[in-house]
């Protein structure tokens, strides 16, 4: 593969790279969001608790004790939901970072190729020139010398 033609596919996989660094910073943003949401309901569900306990030591209707019980059920059924969905978008910003690892290990990996196809191209053009050197010291030490006759 020719110099020209490596670094086209370095840019390429650049791109690739810096495309994927995009989607993981999206996944991250997207993940954080999750987890921020879990939080706000674990904090207002405890919230709520510690609301109903104290209500409930200074005495509070049947009535008013079941819709608290069903829904502190209805906010354990969303944590419940919403765990579910950080974990899902773990899982996706897991395998978004081995994506983007991958791509960065592949234009590492390219540009050393392309360091080594740079260093062997300047040994041939030393070799070249070494050997015209060495030629052109042998043409001129093996001609006679025609002054002395």
């Amino acid at each position: 593969m020719q110099i020209k033609q490596l670094r086209l596919v370095i840019r390429l996989a650049q791109q690739q790279r810096d495309a994927a660094a995009s989607q993981l910073a999206s996944g991250k943003a997207q993940w954080q969001a999750a987890q921020e949401q879990l939080e706000q309901l674990q904090r207002y569900q405890g919230q709520y608790v510690n609301q109903a306990k104290q209500e409930a030591s200074q005495g509070i209707s049947v009535q008013a004790l079941f819709e608290g019980r069903r829904f502190i059920a209805e906010l354990d059924d969303l944590i419940m939901k919403q765990r579910q969905a950080v974990e899902q978008q773990a899982s996706i910003l897991q395998s978004l970072t081995e994506q983007w690892m991958d791509t960065a290990r592949h234009v590492q990996a390219l540009e050393r190729l392309e360091v080594l196809r740079l260093t062997e191209q300047q040994r041939a053009q030393d070799r070249r020139e070494q050997q015209l050197a060495d030629d052109q010291y042998a043409i001129r030490n093996s001609s006679p010398d025609y002054s002395t006759a």
